[in-house]
């Protein structure tokens, strides 16, 4: 039985036995300011949280939508919201909408740019809208005659300064030549259509473009910039020549009429044929002017030079062997008297002394007095008994072309150029390449095509149809592959081969 507490009413912490001394739980009573404090305590922190996770859904929002940029044109040409921008063919942006500007001369354009195209639009950015344009002398936009317009751009340079608002092009900007190419000006007595960004055409084969089209500052004549593509620059000789070809030629007799038209694209824009002479001259600099004919000469398209190009020539060009002549004199009998004989070549000093030649540079006839031998080179002239001839105590007859080397030991002035030794190939190899002839003169450099060569057993017979000049005969012949000196071309009266060491 529960009874009264001795002393007054029983309170919330004081314990309440049963007979047999049980505790019964008593519940614990708070004030209701106290329990709504602890409420809003908690109800701070996750407003806190929630207002953290809304800033970084604006941001990362942000960041996947792209900057949006204004730019003006006199007109729209029928672009439409949500249209493309383009660099490349590869979508980067699109149109968000268009008005017109407030003083009402032309339209507004807004573009939303993807997150990873932002740096394109910064100082120097330069837009335009890809729409046909037909004239007397142009047709540009083909493509969206029957499809969508859309923007193309030309990128901001690096670490330029952002901008979000830009003034558009009318057409699309004079394409900049690429870092090393060969820049040149045609002088032309008319137009004849050219146009900005033709191609200029080797063999068929464009190795460059018309940068542009004006006129020369007297008005005398009308000017082509050009430009050649690296690659191609050593092509374009001092004797080049360059005329305009239209892309189509009509031509009506009495068999009829007959149309000779190139691609589609020289019909369009028109474009320039160049040809260089078998007998090519030096190469020629940036700034250098050509004239530019109305047609072709009938020799023109029958020059067939070898020329040294492309990236294989333009990795080795600035560390090609630097060849020297050499020329082997010496005397014998003839009717009597003593009469003066030599051989010249070329040869190619090493860095461990040597120098490699053909055999017959350092082989006189067997009817030469042994005290007459002599060879020049460099400058000196130096008695054969002072040079250690591998192979060779005295002179002999030459009864085949072989390449050999001997020593120069320190003879040769400080300022020769030496070719390393590690950089000539013990032997030819067994499968033909592209090569070079290394002439001293870097404008004479011959290209050889590898399907010009053949394998026999004495070395690579050169096709007749390569026309060399005797002046190559010893030339040091390097490999378009690996960059080594691999033999020694040798001229004969009725053959011409690469021969080995």
């Amino acid at each position: 039985m529960i009874g009264p507490i001795p002393g007054g009413e029983p309170t919330a912490s004081t314990p309440t036995h049963c007979e047999s001394g049980t505790h019964f739980p008593i519940a614990v009573v708070k004030s209701a300011s106290e329990e709504s404090a602890g409420f809003r305590s908690r109800l701070w922190w996750l407003t806190l949280l929630c207002g953290l996770i809304g800033l970084g859904l604006f941001w990362y929002s942000s960041q996947s939508i792209g900057d949006l940029i204004a730019i003006d044109f006199s007109d729209s040409y029928g672009l439409k919201a949500e249209d493309r921008l383009k660099y490349h063919g590869v979508e980067i942006g699109s149109v968000e909408k268009i008005e017109l500007n407030r003083e009402l001369d032309g339209v507004l354009v807004h573009v939303r740019m993807t997150p990873q195209s932002r740096s394109m639009a910064g100082e120097g950015a330069r837009f335009w809208i890809v729409h046909p344009l037909v004239s007397i002398d142009s047709i540009q936009g083909l493509d969206t005659i029957l499809g969508a317009k859309y923007l193309a751009v030309e990128p901001a340079p690096s670490g330029a300064k952002p901008r979000t608002r830009f003034k558009g092009l009318e057409s699309p900007p004079i394409a900049t030549p690429r870092d090393g190419s060969l820049e040149i000006t045609l002088d032309a007595s008319t137009r004849g259509g050219l146009e900005s960004n033709a191609p200029i055409l080797y063999r068929g084969f464009r190795i460059g473009n018309v940068v542009q089209v004006g006129f020369a500052s007297d008005a005398r004549t009308v000017q082509a910039r050009c430009a050649i593509d690296p690659e191609y620059r050593d092509l374009v000789r001092a004797n080049s020549k360059f005329w305009n070809r239209s892309g189509w030629h009509l031509d009506v007799g009495l068999s009829g009429i007959r149309l000779d038209a190139d691609t589609l694209a020289q019909m369009i824009s028109g474009g320039v044929e160049m040809a260089t002479p078998s007998e090519p001259e030096r190469n020629v600099n940036t700034g250098h002017r050509f004239k530019l004919y109305g047609k072709a000469e009938p020799e023109w398209n029958t020059w067939q030079p070898s020329l040294a190009h492309g990236a294989a020539w333009n990795r080795i060009a600035s560390k090609m062997p630097q060849s020297i002549r050499l020329a082997l004199r010496w005397q014998e009998r003839s009717y009597g008297f003593r009469k003066n004989q030599q051989r010249i070549g070329w040869c190619l000093p090493l860095d461990d002394g040597t120098v490699i030649c053909l055999n017959e540079q350092i082989a006189a006839p067997t009817a030469a007095f042994a005290d007459s031998v002599v060879f020049e080179l460099a400058g000196l002239s130096l008695a054969f008994s002072k040079l250690n001839i591998q192979n060779q105590q005295t002179p002999v007859n030459v009864t085949k072309a072989i390449a050999t080397r001997f020593s120069m030991s320190a003879l040769l002035p400080v300022e020769v150029n030496r070719w390393p030794s590690q950089m000539i190939s013990s032997s030819l190899p067994d499968k033909v390449c592209d090569v070079f002839l290394a002439h001293s003169d870097a404008a004479m450099v011959f290209a050889i095509d590898a399907a010009r060569l053949s394998v026999t057993e004495k070395g690579w017979d050169v096709d007749d149809m390569v026309t060399i000049d005797r002046d190559y005969h010893g030339i040091p012949v390097v490999s378009a592959e690996t960059s080594q000196v691999i033999g020694i071309l040798s001229i004969g009266k009725t053959s011409r081969m690469i021969v080995g060491f």
